[in-house]
């Protein structure tokens, strides 16, 4: 027969297992909530480090001396550190040039304080007294210097760190192709031009571009070529003053034998023939193209004389002529129109007053009838005269003229007759 344990027992047994169970998930709770407050608690700290890092960190126009690099990694501790050594006189002279050099670029003395940061570097080479001799070039808008203590500082930052860059490389790079943008755009202005136009552009053998070519050069000589092809290379000297602009056309000659003529006539609709062949028709503002040598230029209008003329062109040359032709038979105008009445009314009136004279005398002769017919002689003498006098001056007016209507003759003035000899690049004009 089995014996059951008492009522009793059987409450303390239940009661001791509760107990025990609530005391494991309490503790287990208890843990979790930790561990959670710990990592809270340390991502907030981080944060707040990372803040008060990008908040506070000062901005310096100056460069310090650069960080050193850290050691290597060991798997054994580090040694103690060693007792600070004694001051250097070397280091504390440099030290002292470098504040001086910071107080004199504060106050806007930047020669000054270039000169001081150079005693300070030759005194004791640290590369952060390049970077901030750089600064000076720059204020001193000496761009191209400020570039070479930029690049001088990386160099001397590697050989003082076993090869290893500086941590700033990448901005310091940066400001070198802002200055070098800058020290261009202050360089004076240089404009390049060729007659034709498209030449290759060298200057100490390396091409610049090719013209028309507005660039800028730094002040001094600089040796310049142009290349085209069938022409001949131009070499020249190209003088760069110091500020300002400068501008020059240079005329290109060309390897292929050529020339050509120009030709101008005062008259609307003349025919231009070159060696017998109609070329063009007037008004012509262009160019014949024609081998060197000698050509006949002939032009040609109905109702005018013609012009012509035989010229020379040489190579490489263009031969500007110019021409008027006249009119054969002048067009009358209203000159005309009204000469022509009065000459003879004033033809009629002088033989009227002859004819009075001759009258007067053989029959009117001491009679009151004579004073009469004198008075009328004159009259006719007097008037048809005048008429006479005046319509010839109007007859001869016109006559005297060219006699070419307006409709006919070119826009703009009167060049009259001439030749102009130019190179077929545009300069060097000859006349004759």
């Amino acid at each position: 027969m089995l014996r059951l344990p008492s009522r009793f027992a059987l409450q303390q047994r239940l009661l001791g297992r509760t107990v025990q169970t609530w005391l494991q998930k309490w503790a287990q709770k208890w843990v979790q909530e930790w561990a959670t407050i710990r990592s809270i608690g340390l991502g907030t700290i981080a944060i707040a480090v990372a803040i008060f890092g990008l908040t506070v960190r000062p901005e310096l126009a100056l460069a310090d001396d650069p960080p050193v690099p850290p050691p290597p990694a060991s798997d054994t501790a580090p040694p103690p550190p060693p007792p600070p050594p004694a001051a250097d006189p070397t280091t504390q002279h440099a030290d002292a040039l470098s504040d001086e050099a910071k107080a004199a670029y504060k106050d806007k003395k930047y020669a000054a304080a270039f000169a001081l940061f150079e005693k300070a570097f030759a005194t004791q080479p640290r590369s952060a007294f390049l970077y901030n001799m750089a600064k000076c070039r720059e204020k001193l808008a000496e761009y191209g210097e400020a570039v070479k203590q930029l690049e001088r500082y990386l160099e001397v930052y590697r050989q003082q760190n076993d090869g290893l860059e500086s941590p700033d490389r990448a901005d310091t790079l940066r400001q070198i192709e802002d200055l070098k943008r800058r020290a261009f755009e202050a360089l004076p202005e240089v404009s390049i031009q060729s007659v034709p136009p498209g030449a290759q552009v060298l200057e100490a053998g390396v091409t610049i571009g090719s013209t028309p070519l507005v660039t800028r050069m730094r002040a001094g000589r600089h040796p310049i070529v142009l290349k085209l092809a069938k022409h001949s290379d131009l070499d020249a000297e190209l003088e760069v003053p110091q500020s300002g602009k400068v501008s020059v056309v240079w005329s290109m000659k060309s390897t292929v034998k050529r020339g050509a003529i120009g030709v101008w006539c005062n008259v609307r609709g003349a025919q231009i023939a070159i060696d017998g062949k109609v070329a063009a028709v007037t008004p012509f503002a262009g160019q014949l193209d024609v081998e060197p040598g000698a050509h006949q230029v002939t032009i040609t209008r109905v109702d005018y004389q013609t012009g012509d003329i035989q010229i020379n062109v040489a190579d490489d040359r263009l031969v500007k002529l110019r021409l008027s032709l006249r009119r054969i038979n002048s067009v009358s105008t209203y000159r005309s129109a009204l000469g022509w009445p009065l000459a003879v009314l004033g033809a009629i009136g002088l033989a009227g007053g002859g004819a009075l004279w001759y009258l007067a005398n053989q029959q009117y002769r001491g009679t009151p009838t004579f004073e009469q017919y004198v008075g009328f002689q004159d009259l006719g003498y007097t008037a048809g005269g005048t008429a006479l006098g005046l319509g010839l001056v109007l007859i001869g007016w016109d006559g005297l003229r060219e006699g070419i209507p307006t409709e006919e003759l070119v826009d703009g003035p009167a060049l009259g007759h001439g030749i102009e000899v130019v190179p077929l690049g545009g300069l060097d004009v000859e006349r004759k």
